[in-house]
Formats: C-alpha cells, structure tokens, sequence
C-alpha cells in the first residue's frame, strides 16, 4: 500500500528539517566532525528518524550535492528571466560592470564555503564522479559574463568574445574558491588583501584582460 498523503508530507518536513540542520551546522564546524547524533539534535528529530531518511553520513553529502544543484538551477533560471544586458548597460561602463560581477561572485562563493567545503569531501570520497548536470549549469553561468561582453563590446579590444567569456567564467570560479575552502588560511591577512581590495583588484584583472591593447 502506497503511504498516504499526511505521512509523505510528514516525511519531506522531516528530510528538509534535516537537511536545514545540516546546512546550519556546516556553517560552524567541518562536515568529518558533524555526526548523525548531531545533525539529528540540530533538527529537533530522534536519531532513529534519521536512518528512515538517510542510510549513513554519507548519504547527506549526496543530498546536499543534489539539494545545492537545485539551487544553482533555480538562481540561473531567474538570470536567464532578466534582461542582463540591459542592467550591465545601466552600470554605465565596462569596469562598473566588472566591479559588480566580481562583487556578486565573491559574495557568493563566501558565503557559501560552508557548503562548497562539503561538496569537495564528497568529491574526494567519489574522485570518479562525472556529473553532465553540473557541467551544464557551469557552462549556463557563464552566459551572463557573454552579456556583460556584447554590452560593452565597442571597450573591449580581445575580439574573441567566446573565449573571453570561458576565461572570465574560469577565472571567476576559481579566483575566491582558496579563501571560501580555507577560511583560516592567513594567506590573504599576511598579502594584506582584505574583501574590498581584493574585489577593487580582481575587476582591474578582469579589466586589463578585456581592454589590453592588441595588434
């Protein structure tokens, strides 16, 4: 007999409670030292509950990965929503433009290392892991950076637009990913490059890279 309605509600508040819990704890400690007991506390669920839900630890990460997959879709659902040429465009200039992305994009990462520090465990613990899905999405994100690039085109000398948006969206997903997975690394203290010299350094990267001058 197939559950009811009220237990398969009950079912979906108590995974997302979980998976809320989850979310909260990573923020303060490492995904190895959170344990079910945990998770389980956090949630305000008895233990026993949990293993209905999820088979072991593990199982969370794989949840979480599919969980912030949805999320990264539903966010670039909305972008693709939007004009985003148009509001580059009202940013009045390239740099302007840049500054913005790379303000977004370090607001992003940052804030949510936590979650990005559990999905490198779980990548670790599945080194052969090959997911189309996320190579789809990561390749979607980077259609905004084609729109900040054809808003501005007459000040950008690199004539490729293509491959200056691969670069960029390389470039962005990698450039903040040290401090959002080392989040006590002293590296950037010790460099004296705080949030807001960073983001001022990395638009005038960006920058130079679009307007160098060019045979």
């Amino acid at each position: 007999m197939a559950p009811t309605a009220p237990k398969q509600s009950r079912a979906i508040k108590t995974r997302k409670k979980l998976m809320e819990a989850l979310e909260r704890l990573l923020r303060q400690h490492e995904f190895e030292n959170i344990s079910v007991q945990d998770i389980a506390k956090e949630a305000g669920v008895a233990v026993g509950s949990v293993y209905s839900h999820f088979k072991d630890k593990t199982a969370f990460l794989e949840a979480l990965l599919a969980y912030w997959r949805d999320q990264v879709e539903a966010q670039l659902d909305l972008s693709e929503r939007q004009d985003t040429q148009a509001v580059f465009v009202a940013l009045g200039s390239l740099r302007a433009a840049l500054f913005e992305a790379t303000k977004a994009v370090h607001t992003q990462v940052v804030e949510n290392g936590h979650v990005l520090r559990a999905l490198q465990t779980y990548a670790r613990l599945h080194p052969d892991m090959k997911d189309e899905d996320w190579q789809s999405l990561v390749v979607r994100s980077f259609a905004p950076l084609g729109a900040l690039l054809k808003a501005y085109e007459d000040e950008v000398t690199l004539k490729d637009h293509a491959l200056a948006t691969r670069m960029l969206g390389v470039f962005f997903n990698t450039i903040f990913i040290r401090q959002a997975l080392m989040p006590q690394d002293t590296l950037l203290e010790i460099a004296m490059l705080n949030d807001a010299v960073m983001i001022e350094q990395v638009t005038d990267m960006a920058y130079g890279y679009l307007t160098l001058p060019r045979n």
